[in-house]
């Protein structure tokens, strides 16, 4: 079955996926070729984290016993081959340090995205690890401990890119304390609040370059053309009839490119798509942007704050704070590419497979969002079940995950 030339246009609009991710001026080392060594080093490295407050009870994928220290690394929960969760169990939401409150992304092609995560709390690449790194769900670790961990581990290879670090971190625990962060609203000060405010910044400067190293190391995680790629750029036999039935729907009437896309398949924006809020360990609540961009605008590491390479990009132009009632139950529109490869679907994995994910948006109109109100763009398909699985056939066309075996290799110091 031919395209026409009409959907033709269309679909080269859909490929191919740039060679590289659009650059990122806020990180002046997002493709440094030394950031990105050092940053797999640190994305392998569980030296970073907390205690454990969810152990391993045989079922559910834990990473160690209930208060085991040193157990978390970046890769912990991104090591599937799109680089998402497969190790949590059930298969709904993350297991860190806790249960993690959503679903891991993929990171294969995860810089080609404009926003980060699911709700766009991360306006930048590199805001992401500073804040995960000390999330008491995620890896439960703390600023101070990334930067003793850093001079004592990694100190040779930092100096190399940043220059000289503070000699007192090895030396003085009493004006660089082994562990701590900024208190909890309400909490009682700790050894961080004790320090003097140069000597935060000395950390917390070490904090945001962590997390530009891990950036730089993200950038390089593309992966490669798909069949469907192949098929666009003129290898008529990549994709099967059904697959190529599935892209007619596609383009056409089961409007799916309404909101997936360009290259990335993603129009990049938030949508509410009355998902319920169901799973074992699913939260009962989820605002989505509307509590993602409070939490983006109060950070003092976003892209317009003081530790961003460039202030000057616009990125967080026309947000407020609190933000309008309309962005309540949004999230971010997923990319399309690696989707057969990359379940649960959703942003609390609410849906297993991709015939799941199909006959959700066959029957969308008659759900009820838990927040918010459901997006005026969705409609119920009345899709046949031939139709349903020719989507499913097409989907599975746009898989590529063929990083470089040597940018998944475990390459921290012992």
């Amino acid at each position: 079955m031919a395209l026409t030339d009409a959907e033709w246009t269309v679909v080269r609009t859909l490929s191919p996926l740039p060679a590289a991710p659009p650059p990122d001026p806020t990180n002046a080392m997002a493709d440094s070729a030394g950031a990105a060594t050092l940053g797999q080093r640190l994305f392998f490295e569980r030296g970073f984290s907390g205690a454990l407050a969810v152990g391993d009870d045989g079922t559910n994928g834990g990473l160690g016993p209930m208060g085991a220290v040193g157990r978390i690394a970046c890769a912990s929960c991104h090591r599937g081959v799109a680089m998402d969760d497969d190790r949590s169990l059930p298969a709904d939401v993350s297991l860190g340090a806790d249960y993690l409150t959503r679903n891991t992304p993929p990171l294969v092609n995860c810089s080609y995205y404009k926003w980060t995560n699911w709700a766009g709390r991360f306006s930048a690449q590199w805001e992401l690890p500073v804040a995960v790194v000390e999330n008491p769900k995620n890896m439960n670790g703390n600023r101070l401990a990334v930067a003793h961990l850093i001079f004592n581990k990694y100190r040779a290879d930092y100096e190399a890119l940043f220059g000289a670090m503070e000699p007192a971190l090895g030396t003085d625990a009493t004006r660089f304390p082994p562990s701590g962060k900024p208190k909890a609203t309400g909490a009682a000060d700790g050894p961080w609040e004790a320090m003097t405010a140069g000597d935060q910044q000395i950390v917390n400067v070490i904090l945001a370059r962590f997390g530009k190293l891990l950036e730089a190391y993200l950038r390089k995680l593309t992966g490669g053309p798909s069949a469907f790629d192949r098929y666009v750029a003129g290898t008529a036999n990549a994709l099967s009839d059904a697959q190529v039935r599935g892209l007619k729907l596609f383009v056409g009437s089961a409007r799916c490119i309404t909101c997936h896309s360009g290259p990335m398949l993603t129009d990049n924006l938030f949508h509410n798509l009355g998902l319920p809020q169901s799973g074992p360990h699913v939260p009962a609540s989820d605002t989505g942007r509307f509590a993602d961009i409070t939490s983006l605008l109060g950070s003092a590491f976003n892209s317009a704050g003081a530790y961003s390479d460039d202030v000057t990009t616009g990125r967080l132009d026309g947000l407020v704070s609190p933000p309008p009632n309309g962005t309540t139950g949004q999230f971010r529109t997923s990319s399309l590419r690696n989707a057969a490869v990359t379940a649960p679907y959703m942003h609390a994995g609410q849906l297993a497979t991709l015939a799941d994910v199909v006959n959700m948006y066959n029957g969308v109109e008659s759900q009820v969002p838990v927040s918010g109100t459901l997006d005026p763009l969705l409609v119920n398909l009345q899709l046949t079940s031939t139709q349903k699985s020719d989507l499913v056939a097409f989907l599975g066309s746009l898989t590529a995950t063929a990083v470089p075996p040597a940018l998944l290799s475990d390459t921290s110091a012992p």
